[in-house]
């Protein structure tokens, strides 16, 4: 968890802090200040559950940007599936055979549509025709039914509302550390990557060579700062 009020000093993986919104529920920055609420952790499989916070409970959402997850060790999970977003074309195919999204509303003759990620019909210039294009990630099983069913224009808001799944890597600068028992850690103010040992002791070293000195143990004294409820995201794995 980030909060102001903690060391400098902390446990886990720099860029993977969690923030509290108002409300308590926990929030997760990505790469181009992007914000998504958690929805679940599942620390036995290392995957994260996110959700858009700019389209939470939003019946016809409006995908405005396409997501990255830039340098952090995230990948994308085989659960996921892409949308890819069209808005204000204005060259598209029948609306009878192709259904455009009509939540959006339409501009005249300029349509907006939403596809499965290389299911766009093909005659069509989808970039160049439309105005603006968006990639989301969803749940590959929010959308099998309705692609099945040539409905996804309709159901798209409720796949985008369920979220999506990544797995965290090991970074690349905790493999010696975590390779030893550690728990890889940071250190703002020198801006370094630290070792926090499992070991009682609270040792501290260095994830490069995975050795460990005496010291005190960050890891546990993060928790009384934890000022949002995560015990409902967890896996029952944690529990």
């Amino acid at each position: 968890m980030e909060d102001s009020t903690a060391d400098d000093q902390y446990c886990g993986y720099p860029g993977f802090g969690l923030k509290c919104s108002d409300s308590g529920e926990p929030i997760l920055g990505l790469p181009n200040n992007d914000s998504y609420f958690v929805k679940h952790i599942y620390f036995t499989l290392s995957t994260i559950t996110l959700v858009d916070i700019d389209i939470v409970d939003q019946t016809c959402p409006r995908a405005t940007h396409s997501m990255s997850v830039g340098t952090l060790p995230f990948d994308y999970s085989p659960l996921d599936v892409n949308l890819s977003f069209y808005f204000n074309c204005t060259s598209f195919p029948d609306p009878i055979l192709v259904p455009p999204i009509t939540c959006l509303g339409s501009y005249g003759t300029e349509k907006s549509y939403v596809f499965k990620e290389g299911d766009e019909p093909e005659g069509f210039d989808w970039s160049e025709d439309c105005e603006e294009n968006a990639v989301m990630t969803v749940k590959e099983t929010e959308i099998t039914r309705s692609i099945a069913i040539n409905e996804l224009s309709r159901a798209f808001g409720v796949a985008m509302n369920e979220g999506f799944v990544l797995n965290w890597t090991m970074a690349k600068e905790c493999v010696s550390c975590e390779a030893n028992g550690g728990f890889c850690g940071y250190n703002n103010t020198a801006r370094e990557v630290l070792c926090f040992c499992k070991d009682g002791h609270g040792s501290i070293g260095t994830p490069s060579n995975g050795l460990c000195k005496k010291g005190m143990i960050l890891f546990l004294i993060l928790i009384p700062f934890l000022t949002c409820d995560i015990s409902g995201l967890l896996g029952l794995d944690l529990v």
